[in-house]
């Protein structure tokens, strides 16, 4: 039997194998989401960090509706699932979503500290600020998110953005999944920026 979606669920097992590899999250965790029709949405199945080692197959992806019914696959959702359908749900030029913990990102997410934008690639999106700590897999942790994105929905429409839960990770957005894998990268490549500057010599007069 065909998939359904069977070229964006290549894509994801793309990106999945990319996030590890380049340390983009960990076995701690890490999912993702993408709007592939009217209420239908494709996401990573649970434990796919932990278990897997976001090594996944096509099969491995859950379609469902914004209800989190499971229309194709077998796999359990994820605890975070709640998170993506909100913002897939809710802002029209949101087509995919990465919950992640890249490595040099994750300093500033245990200390709640937010991200300086510092290379052109990140400019006009501002600082990755962080939330309020909120206990993961809640409910309110997927409403604070929400939150975020729609206290800058103007900008969220336009541009993948980047931003942080304090002691847990990131999100990030793009209008598809190549997009928000980009903000991914571009928002470690800041982070990494800042953690490296005490070691840069200026320049003389």
């Amino acid at each position: 039997m065909r998939l359904m979606y069977a070229e964006i669920r290549e894509q994801m097992c793309e990106i999945a194998r990319d996030m590890w590899e380049r340390r983009l999250t960990n076995a701690a965790g890490g999912n993702f989401a993408v709007r592939v029709g009217e209420d239908r949405i494709l996401v990573t199945p649970s434990l796919m960090s932990e278990r897997k080692h976001c090594r996944l197959h096509p099969e491995d992806m859950l379609l469902i509706d914004s209800r989190e019914n499971i229309l194709e696959g077998a796999g359990k959702l994820s605890r975070e699932t709640d998170m993506h359908i909100l913002l897939l749900s809710g802002f029209r030029n949101i087509g995919a979503t990465i919950h992640a913990h890249p490595f040099y990102c994750m300093p500033f997410v245990a200390f709640a500290q937010p991200i300086p934008n510092v290379t052109e690639a990140t400019m006009g999106r501002g600082y990755v600020e962080c939330i309020p700590w909120t206990k993961a897999y809640t409910r309110e942790l997927a409403e604070n998110v929400y939150k975020y994105f729609d206290e800058r929905r103007e900008l969220a429409e336009r541009k993948p953005l980047g931003m942080i839960l304090p002691k847990h990770g990131v999100v990030v957005s793009g209008p598809d999944l190549f997009g928000a894998y980009s903000m991914l990268e571009r928002i470690e490549a800041d982070a990494f920026c800042n953690l490296s500057k005490a070691f840069v010599v200026p320049p003389e007069d």
